[in-house]
């Protein structure tokens, strides 16, 4: 996961060379806004974000439909995601105006503080979601917006599994049995992810994996999440752009990564972390054509 824009200063760094060159591209990647400051709004990062994507339209296109998945295009897919959502009272007629008109593709209950909807992992773990918040995944049922649970605390978590139908998305995470961390989930999370068709991204930033943030310590993460929510669970998640890192900093480490998981796992599960759970999940999730 790319930070896409959390300066309206027209600023793109988090999209640099790094992300943009090599043998290969990401044909998905959720571009992260963070409506949090003072000066922050969605609805304004997504205008700069929608801008910023026509003057970098040679290497970067908009994440709609399974057409564009599937499209032959060498360009990284974006889809611009909402860690934390902000907008109070939102109902269907918004959410749709939201993915129409403001091209927001994903959205997160919360990010590392408190929203109209629920409670961060940080706060109070067993405060369910608010009564918006069950709104709002109400609302979500009939809307292509995909919904992360990145983020959220213990009981919202286990509550939006049950308000909500729809497979599931945690964005970028990892395994509360390995490192102890209110961010990761924890063992019966993973089972109800993968009872629920949910997806999971594993993180690389080394207070979530470890010590290093390591290849040895996240194929230990990708080990747990493929047997206790399923092989068809466990993608990439990273967080780049967004957090420090440690020795999976650059893209590049991705290659001795997979490597890793194959040789522990096998070439299958290795496939599947690379590429096809995720690009299988949002084929089954997004709308097939406009």
């Amino acid at each position: 996961m790319l930070s896409g824009v959390t300066q309206l200063d027209g600023g793109f760094s988090a999209y640099g060379p790094k992300y943009l060159t090599g043998p290969s591209t990401a044909t998905a990647v959720l571009s992260s806004l963070f409506p949090h400051g003072p000066a922050s709004s969605l609805l304004g990062e997504l205008d700069a974000h929608d801008e910023l994507l026509g003057s970098h339209s040679s290497a970067l296109r908009l994440i709609t439909t399974v057409d564009d998945m599937l499209a032959p295009d060498p360009r990284t897919g974006l889809l611009p995601h909402s860690e934390g959502f902000q907008l109070p009272g939102v109902g269907p007629e918004a959410l749709d105006h939201l993915w129409a008109e403001y091209s927001l593709r994903s959205l997160a209950l919360t990010w590392n503080h408190e929203t109209d909807y629920g409670f961060s992992c940080y706060d109070a773990g067993g405060e369910r979601l608010k009564p918006a918040g069950r709104s709002l995944l109400r609302a979500l049922e009939g809307s292509p917006l995909l919904l992360d649970l990145a983020h959220l605390n213990d009981a919202g978590f286990d509550e939006a599994l049950c308000v909500y139908s729809a497979p599931v998305l945690v964005s970028h995470s990892f395994c509360r049995a390995i490192v102890d961390h209110p961010r990761g989930l924890d063992d019966d999370q993973l089972r109800a992810l993968g009872d629920h068709g949910g997806l999971v991204g594993v993180a690389f930033v080394p207070e979530f994996l470890g010590e290093r943030g390591s290849i040895d310590e996240a194929l230990r993460h990708v080990d747990r999440v493929a047997t206790l929510a399923g092989e068809g669970a466990v993608s990439i998640g990273t967080d780049w752009g967004v957090a420090d890192m440690g020795e999976l900093e650059n893209p590049t480490a991705l290659f001795g990564l997979v490597d890793a998981v194959a040789d522990a796992f096998g070439s299958d599960l290795a496939e599947r972390f690379a590429f096809a759970n995720a690009y299988d999940f949002l084929c089954d999730q997004l709308p097939l054509a406009s």
